[in-house]
């Protein structure tokens, strides 16, 4: 079992129990005390769990991720802002990409109540998908086959990520778990960033939308350095200092909206 998938099913088993022991982790995966430390130390210091004597604890904010709905419901106004804000670069004859999540589908929601014509959405988002179909059927919608997640309502995983190699798009608006200078952006697991890695190898441009409860975030995995963002669209309760160490790391613009 190579590092990497050791370390998911630890934050897994602290999703499913809320929480792990040094004990159960080496009899479960077969290997040492020193070699689960180790795990747990690497995971701590990414912000992904806190370590107690013996085993580790939780930090709900990395390795939890509500149901659609719920997130939905959650900063509605600002997503709503942010969604407007980035539809409105869409132009006629475009190509772009909406990713899953809830700031992403006020994308598609501002794209479908302004009427654009001449467009072609491409989404693994299918709440995104039926709006666009119901209220824009003037716009051409390509939905992502792949592993459907009923929490997301969304396709993730390899087969999704596979179904966007013959395409290329003029931009992707990327949803993410976490905004960091260092940490990147990041996702709460691998089916996740094996999509959204695909979508950006597959679009001109990343536009990544983010309320500023996710800056300065991490989630368990990277999808890429922040440098790939050419374009930051986020609420205005992001901070100076935030905003600069984003920008220092290589994110070109920012909007707050």
């Amino acid at each position: 079992m190579f590092v990497e998938e050791r370390q998911q099913r630890i934050l897994e088993e602290l999703r499913r129990t809320g929480k792990v022991t040094v004990e159960e982790l080496t009899v479960s995966f077969g290997v040492s005390a020193p070699t689960v430390r180790a795990d747990l130390a690497a995971l701590e210091t990414r912000r992904l769990l806190r370590r107690t004597h013996g085993g580790a604890l939780p930090l709900e904010t990395s390795l939890y991720e509500p149901p659609f709905a719920e997130r939905e419901a959650s900063r509605h106004d600002d997503k709503r802002r942010i969604g407007r804000a980035a539809a409105a670069l869409v132009r006629p004859g475009e190509t772009v990409i909406l990713d899953a999540g809830t700031t992403t589908h006020e994308i598609a929601r501002a794209l479908a109540e302004t009427g654009r014509r001449d467009i072609t959405v491409v989404t693994n988002n299918l709440p995104s998908a039926v709006l666009l179909m119901d209220a824009a059927p003037q716009i051409t919608v390509i939905v992502v086959g792949g592993q459907t997640q009923p929490r997301r309502r969304a396709t993730l995983g390899a087969l999704a990520a596979k179904f966007l190699e013959p395409l290329q798009a003029d931009r992707v608006f990327l949803g993410v778990s976490g905004v960091h200078p260092e940490a990147g952006l990041t996702a709460v697991d691998f089916d996740a960033v094996q999509i959204k890695q695909a979508m950006i190898a597959h679009a001109g441009e990343v536009i990544v939308v983010a309320d500023s409860g996710k800056i300065g975030q991490t989630a368990f995995a990277q999808i890429a350095p922040v440098g790939v963002c050419a374009l930051l669209f986020t609420d205005t309760d992001l901070s100076g200092d935030d905003a600069n160490a984003l920008t220092d790391a290589g994110v070109r613009a920012i909007e707050r909206v």
